[in-house]
């Protein structure tokens, strides 16, 4: 019995290691990418230009409340900008004939994932802080501010939205404009379905929209109170977990399976 434990350990062993080994290797695949991609085009239009255009379309001329504002644009800038960078990364290293060298490397297709989700979320927290110090500079005093519950959820919803953007990068395309088309197709409508700069129980689609949840901790960060109750700020990290889980996995599903005809292509 104890020999048997004992090599049960001796092969877990590897195991964990092998797992420390690709996600050391991850972070040299996100520093790669936030070097290279930070400064494409399709990033600064859709990580940095659009959530100034949207924020500006959607409240020139309405009277919105201070904390839905600053809720609204820090969820239109952390899915925007969280969403930028991966999916240019595989057709941008198609295009240019490096994802072959990318491959053979001793890395697994999952640690090639990882690295972008670990740079569109560097990049996404970076911006979408920017709105947060804004608010609590002009944030009225008897508004109450919980920097934690903020930071959480944007750190919960980053690597939500992260794991999203590879289901975006999964058609085998090396053209990164028609991954842009793409990507505006999928990413728009649940911006415009979600419940930016009101309160979300006008709007009952938003629920079936990530962005809600994000909104709804960031609302109930800054005093407000959220709109699934006592237990709302449970329920909006375990949703978005859900969502990032889910959208990791099938992530890893459907790149597997397009891998192969990105070379045939």
């Amino acid at each position: 019995m104890i020999n048997l434990i004992e090599n049960n350990i001796r092969l877990e062993e590897p195991k964990i290691k092998t797992f420390a080994v690709q996600l050391k290797r991850s972070f040299v695949i996100t520093k790669k990418d936030l070097k290279i991609y930070y400064n494409k085009p399709p990033v600064i239009i859709q990580g940095i230009l659009f959530p100034i255009i949207l924020f500006v379309a959607l409240t020139v001329g309405r009277n919105v409340e201070l904390v839905y504002a600053i809720s609204g644009l820090m969820a239109m800038i952390t899915f925007l900008t969280s969403t930028s960078i991966g999916p240019i990364v595989f057709p941008w290293e198609t295009m240019r004939r490096t994802f072959e060298r990318l491959i053979t490397c001793p890395i697994s297709i999952k640690t090639i994932l990882l690295g972008s989700v670990w740079s569109t979320f560097i990049y996404g927290i970076i911006f979408s802080s920017l709105p947060l110090i804004f608010g609590m500079i002009f944030l009225p005093a008897e508004l109450s501010v919980n920097l934690i519950i903020v930071i959480i959820g944007m750190i919960v919803a980053g690597l939500a939205f992260a794991c999203f953007s590879l289901i975006l990068s999964v058609p085998s395309t090396d053209t990164p404009g028609n991954t842009m088309v793409f990507t505006v197709l999928i990413k728009f409508p649940l911006v415009f379905m979600s419940p930016l700069f009101m309160p979300i129980i006008l709007s009952p689609i938003a629920y079936i929209s990530p962005l809600t949840y994000f909104v709804d901790i960031v609302n109930t960060g800054l005093g407000d109170s959220s709109a699934f109750g006592s237990l709302g700020l449970l329920i909006d990290i375990g949703v978005l977990l859900a969502f990032g889980l889910g959208f990791l996995f099938l992530a890893f599903l459907l790149h597997s399976k397009t891998l192969e005809r990105r070379f045939r292509d």
